[in-house]
């Protein structure tokens, strides 16, 4: 191993810091201008932090704090929702410089930093808040923190490798991929192994459970939800396994989300290190303990099941400092850093300037699902009014946990000016909850005396079936999104919510999509 790096405050930091502080003030400045709305996840993480506990039903409790914070702060626009995502990012940045510099020497820290800061999925990550946008940082400073500790042998590295492992695990629970890469890493090395030995490896474990603690008994309180819903996500079919095709998508989406530069460098990498594992350095062997684990795992689920392309995403600080400091000891490993840094910057403006286009990036399904979402609540609350010479609506029903969240966001002016909005709930299509509208707010018996219902997806008839007196498609609402795309919403009025029964000849009916 070698010695650790003077961390001077010399200027190579000053260059990498005013590189951070203007990456980061023009991503904030993009916030603000970015027209596309609150995707549902931003909205329903938004809704939580309304109300501050130590998990949720998805997901543990560190996005609606941070939401929280910075909403409190600056109000609840949409790039104050987001605020978090740029400025964690900006953290993991400082992490990276801080562990590559210590690593490689500090201007191969300053390309570990700004190498990662150009990464595609860290590009689009910084528009919008998420979990991962605020796992990665944590992850970051606990790899730079097992790192120190190895070299120095400090208790202030085990305290902080504790802490940064439960910040990380309270964002995500793929945290918890650093427990068997840093076992991985104290076989392989003896001085993580004698690093964590002495009592230092037991401190950092007791530091993080009893951090983690809180969630445990949240969960343990609310039936373990956060964990199988997180459990449920990989979505094991036993009659439908071995998919080359899932694979091969998983694979081919982590070139997008690297940049395919250094995505080709790291194949390159990792064929060339089972060839000559000898000749690999102590960094190395270090990085990559903390690369394959979730890199091989994950593709493991996508070949039996499928895995989003993000479920890597803890591979990517080691791997982006691997590949750094392979490159960057030779010159022309450095053209190509350069050459690779260089084409992630290009496609992250690509991305930032697609999004003020609707004809081109609503083709992105997932785009346009966000867009118009203030003027749909604005037609909907029209629609939900109580009208000359009928009876007020005694609750509005969605039967989308996309709309549930999106109208929920879009109604809060309306509902802090006291406009006389029935309740929002959500049509819950099982005998329990699958997600978390159907948990917080699901349609009650004692507000269905006069509905008004909101069809954005196929159940129609299941969800007439629910109600006494059922008027079907009362209006045919149609959103324009931009592009030639628009939001087509159905408009039914229910009375007498009584649901029917959530037997099995329902939910075979649902499995055939009869509804």
């Amino acid at each position: 191993m070698q010695p650790a790096r003077s961390n001077a405050f010399d200027r190579t930091s000053l260059a990498f810091l005013a590189v951070l502080t203007a990456l980061t003030w023009a991503r904030i400045e993009a916030l603000r201008l970015n027209p596309i709305g609150l995707y549902y996840d931003e909205a329903q993480y938004w809704m939580w932090s309304r109300s501050l506990e130590w998990g949720y039903f998805t997901k543990p409790p560190l996005i609606a704090w941070v939401i929280a914070g910075t909403t409190t702060l600056f109000g609840d626009a949409e790039w104050a929702v987001r605020l978090g995502a740029p400025l964690a990012h900006a953290i993991g940045g400082l992490a990276m410089y801080g562990l590559g510099r210590a690593m490689y020497g500090a201007w191969a820290g300053f390309w570990a930093g700004l190498g990662w800061l150009m990464l595609p999925g860290i590009w689009f990550s910084s528009s919008l808040i998420s979990t991962d946008a605020l796992m990665l940082p944590f992850w970051a400073i606990a790899l730079c923190a097992l790192w120190r500790l190895t070299a120095t042998r400090a208790w202030l590295w085990a305290i902080a490798l504790g802490v940064a492992v439960a910040a990380g695990a309270q964002a995500k629970y793929a945290m918890l991929y650093f427990l068997p890469c840093a076992a991985l890493a104290a076989w392989r090395l003896a001085p993580v192994r004698q690093a964590l030995a002495g009592g230092r490896g037991l401190v950092a474990a007791l530091i993080a459970l009893a951090l983690i603690a809180p969630n445990l008994i949240w969960n343990a309180q609310n039936g373990f939800v956060t964990a199988q819903h997180t459990a449920s996500n990989a979505r094991l079919d036993l009659a439908d396994m071995f998919n080359w095709d899932e694979l091969f998508e998983f694979l081919l989406g982590q070139s997008f989300v690297i940049g395919p530069l250094i995505f080709v460098v790291l194949l390159w990498l990792l064929w060339r290190s089972t060839r000559r594992t000898a000749d690999l350095s102590v960094e190395a062997k270090f990085l990559i303990a903390f690369v394959l684990p979730p890199l091989v795992f994950v593709s493991i689920i996508a070949f039996i099941s499928r895995a989003n392309a993000n479920w890597a995403a803890v591979a990517y600080p080691a791997m982006l400092l691997w590949i750094t400091g392979s490159l960057f000891a030779s010159r022309a490993g450095r053209r190509i850093l350069a050459a690779a840094t260089a084409v992630n910057l290009t496609i992250g403006l690509s991305f930032t300037t697609i999004a003020f286009y609707p004809g081109l990036s609503n083709q992105f399904k997932g785009v346009r699902m966000a867009r118009a979402w203030n003027e749909t609540a604005r037609e909907i609350a029209l629609r939900a009014a109580a009208q000359p010479g009928e009876a007020p609506f005694t609750a509005v029903l969605v039967d989308d946990r996309a709309s549930y969240f999106e109208l929920n966001y879009y109604w809060r002016h309306a509902r802090r000016a006291g406009a006389p909005l029935p309740p929002l709930r959500m049509w819950l299509l099982h005998g329990q909850a699958h997600n978390s509208a159907e948990a917080i707010d699901p349609m009650r018996p004692e507000e269905g005396g006069r509905v008004l219902v909101v069809h954005s997806r196929d159940f129609h008839d299941c969800v007439s079936e629910d109600f006494q007196n059922f008027s079907s498609g009362v209006e045919h609402l149609t959103i324009p999104l931009g592009g030639a795309f628009v939001r087509e919403l159905e408009i039914s009025v229910g009375e007498g919510f009584a649901p029917a029964a959530r037997d099995s000849a329902f939910e075979q009916r649902v499995r055939r999509g009869e509804c």
